[in-house]
């Protein structure tokens, strides 16, 4: 068909329709008893005559008259009828090969699905930054531990990194943690997070209403006071610009609400309640060996990079490996990274 020069959709359209006349002609011959093979030899001696079929070809397309131009207010109904020949024409040749046709849907779904979640992070991370201050100075922290790349800080070690390190301007850890709510509405299970006090200033985030976490609110002994989502404000207390300084019963406990984050913090997806971490009666906080999954941030001082960091507390971890052995047995070289991975939790 080279031969005819015909343009590409007309010539598509003449193969489909060659194409259907074989699978009519290899039908008729099996429903006419003859065997699989002859069948298929009787359908290609339809093909065999090429210069005939050349020939015939281009006698109809002397008599076919061009297509006349197609108004613009009919080109719609033109491309739905287009369209609807052409899904047709894909549905028969998928139900001519179904074992094909399976697994070019599943390549299909796999790679749409590939494809979605790639971009749904790209567009996290890149496309849509965090939006805090000087987003790119924020940084997530971790330790090493055999067998785990990124393990949880413990919170002994937490306190000396803040203390002896040279490239940051604040650091902050948190644990997410599960809390039972009960008052203002129906008692429910909310996820929650255990944080040190300076975990929103270190962030650059500001409470929408009320209030932030004071220095010291965080260690043990302290008055229980609690900071709550953008959507358990809306839920549970109406949006009223009043619930600063109300009480929320959190694991059978008063808490003295102080501050409402603003609706645009998803750093944390679905967490709720945010309790500071001098309320967690756990021992384990003053092991320096254990980690209690704990997740460090840390925001960069001005012109500090990554790797700047990096040997800046890994020389913050062999001071402490010297001084405490065998807390810090196995503990390998902190991961410093770039917040933005914090955000797939």
């Amino acid at each position: 068909m080279a031969r005819l020069r015909l343009e590409p959709t007309r010539e598509a359209a003449i193969l489909e329709e060659l194409a259907q006349h074989l699978d009519d002609c290899y039908a008729e011959s099996l429903a006419g008893g003859v065997t699989p093979a002859e069948a298929e030899r009787r359908t290609r001696a339809v093909l065999s005559g090429n210069e005939l079929l050349e020939r015939e070809l281009r006698r109809v397309e002397r008599q076919v008259a061009p297509e006349p131009v197609v108004p613009r207010t009919n080109r719609r109904m033109k491309m739905i009828v287009d369209l609807r020949q052409d899904l047709r024409y894909g549905a028969r040749m998928l139900l001519k090969n179904p074992g094909v046709s399976a697994v070019i849907a599943l390549t299909l779904a796999l790679g749409i699905g590939a494809n979605a979640a790639l971009f749904s992070v790209v567009n996290g991370v890149l496309l849509n930054p965090l939006p805090f201050p000087q987003p790119e100075r924020l940084v997530s922290l971790h330790q090493r531990m055999p067998n785990v790349a990124a393990g949880s800080v413990s919170y002994p070690n937490y306190l000396d990194w803040q203390k002896e390190n040279q490239t940051f301007s604040a650091m902050a850890v948190s644990r997410q943690s599960s809390f039972a709510l009960v008052g203002a509405g129906e008692a429910e299970r909310v996820r929650g997070r255990r944080c040190t006090a300076n975990l929103f200033s270190a962030l650059g985030v500001k409470p929408a209403l009320g209030r932030d976490f004071a220095p010291g609110e965080d260690e043990r002994g302290a008055a229980p006071v609690v900071i709550i989502s953008a959507e358990l404000w809306q839920r549970r207390f109406g949006a009223s610009p009043d619930t600063p300084g109300k009480s929320l019963t959190v694991d059978d406990r008063d808490y003295t609400i102080v501050g409402v984050l603003p609706a645009n913090f998803t750093l944390y997806r679905g967490t709720d309640v945010y309790v500071p971490m001098g309320q967690w009666n756990n021992n384990g906080l003053q092991n320096r060996s254990a980690g209690l999954e704990l997740q460090g941030v840390g925001r960069l001082k001005p012109g500090a990079t990554l790797a700047q960091a990096q040997a800046d507390l890994d020389g913050v971890r062999r001071r402490l490996a010297e001084a405490y052995p065998e807390a810090n047995r196995g503990v390998g070289a902190t991961k410093v990274a770039p917040l933005v991975a914090l955000r797939c939790e």
